[in-house]
């Protein structure tokens, strides 16, 4: 194996100085690590507000020069270091204030910068403390995406790219997450989390045995435990388990980080970036033990409602009310038949308004709803669920409930979410034995 770890430092364990500093102990404490990092905490958001405000006719570059600048005295690093970056971003910006527009690929573009600057401040650092490392641009080591700026997905073969490239590195690889090339050489931005995945293809890409995502949480938890204060880590979690509760709002790991991992059979464990002596949760292959296991909240659903024809033509039906939605820009949450009805539950009540008007007799109430999914394994965990909400007095509004699925899900009145919620998690895993 080329690197037997990998290690992912999102952008809150790299927030300022010290937390390069810590991050850099890691990295130092390692044995042949690869590294793949995100942008400073904040930086993303800096860099898309700055490219907006070009298109609009302001030039503000201050905030992001700023931001760097501080960091690199924190780290006692020359202050010119990232001046070839600051004048190639800004030479960008200029640009689309001229135009007065901003496309998606010019976003990304500027995007990008959070991530290469942040590879070169991190790989500075490490040098300076004795550390060989080098920052590399994920998409000139042959990280290809297709062409969908924003949420481009990596193409087939990518991984023999990145393991012929790395090869050729001596000490610590610095990659920059995020970020990839289409096959016409245009930068692409991997969407929402994506420097999880670019971490998870790299480690794919060079054989490693484990891949440790840093972040300041204490690892995966039974439910938010902003929302719950009894919450508690998991020690093992399975990687469809984890990935069931990404896809029902948990904000754990991007959903499609978890792929190439289960591809490759590496170890992947979650680490309090604050803590690194604690074990956090480890992802494999078999859930542990039946169960439950976490609960996931998303929030705030909307409900859209289409009649059904009583007999021939509900498939016709069904699939125009889909179509709408697309090209409303909704993304279905939960959608079922009931009642002669089609039922359809999503994030973006504008966008269900628009849809509901392409379509006869269809409509939207305006109210709000939680959605509640369990996670785990075990033959009653649905009475279980209905069960504790019943002792509370709160009636779900929905139920995708199957006693042999991964999952089970109930709508409730966002009102009462929050109680909804504590009742779930005391009833599942404070008043009961936790399978860990």
């Amino acid at each position: 194996m080329l690197f037997p770890q990998v290690m992912k430092f999102g952008g809150a364990a790299l927030r300022d100085g010290a937390s390069v500093r810590a991050a850099g102990e890691l990295i130092a404490a390692a044995e042949r690590p690869a590294v793949v990092v995100s942008a400073h905490h904040g930086v993303t958001a800096l860099l898309e507000r700055a490219a907006r405000e070009a298109a609009d006719g302001r030039l503000e570059t201050d905030a992001i020069r700023v931001r760097h600048r501080a960091l690199l005295a924190q780290l006692e690093l020359d202050a010119e270091r990232l001046d070839r970056l600051f004048g190639e971003l800004f030479g960008v910006l200029a640009e689309v204030r001229e135009r007065g527009a901003l496309d998606a690929e010019t976003l990304d573009f500027v995007l990008s910068f959070g991530e290469r600057m942040s590879a070169r401040v991190v790989a500075a650092h490490l040098r300076k403390r004795g550390v060989e490392a080098t920052p590399l641009d994920a998409f000139d080591l042959g990280l290809v995406s297709d062409s969908r700026h924003g949420g481009a997905r990596p193409l087939p073969g990518t991984g023999e790219a990145l393991r012929a490239s790395l090869a050729e590195v001596s000490g610590v690889p610095i990659v920059t997450g995020f970020l990839a090339r289409d096959a016409d050489g245009r930068l692409t931005t991997l969407g929402p989390n994506g420097s999880d995945l670019s971490a998870s293809l790299v480690a794919e890409a060079v054989g490693a045995l484990e891949l440790v995502f840093f972040k300041r949480v204490a690892g995966i938890m039974t439910a938010d435990p902003a929302r719950v204060p009894g919450a508690r880590v998991i020690d093992e979690l399975s990687f469809d388990e984890a990935a069931e509760l990404a896809a029902h709002g948990a904000e754990i790991l991007h959903p499609a980080a978890l792929e190439p991992a289960v591809r490759s059979g590496v170890r992947v464990r979650l680490v309090d970036f604050d803590a690194p002596e604690r074990p956090g949760t480890t992802l494999a292959r078999r859930a542990p033990a039946d169960g439950p296991r976490a609960l996931a909240t998303l929030e705030p659903l909307h409900e859209l409602v289409v009649p059904l024809p009583t007999r021939d033509g509900r498939a016709d039906t069904s699939a125009r009310a889909f179509a709408a939605l697309r090209d409303a820009g909704a993304e279905p949450a939960f959608a079922s038949v009931v009642g002669g009805a089609l039922h359809v539950y999503a994030n973006r009540e504008d966008a269900l308004a628009r849809a509901a008007e392409r379509l006869a007799d269809a409509r939207t109430d305006g109210r709000a709803f939680t959605a509640l999914t369990l996670v785990g394994r075990g033959r009653t965990l649905g009475a279980d669920v209905l069960a504790a909400l019943d002792s509370e007095g709160i009636a779900p509004h929905h139920a995708v409930i199957q006693e042999r699925a991964l999952s089970r899900s109930v709508l409730v009145d966002a009102a009462d979410g929050a109680r909804a919620l504590r009742a779930l998690h005391g009833a599942l895993f404070e008043e009961r034995e936790f399978a860990r």
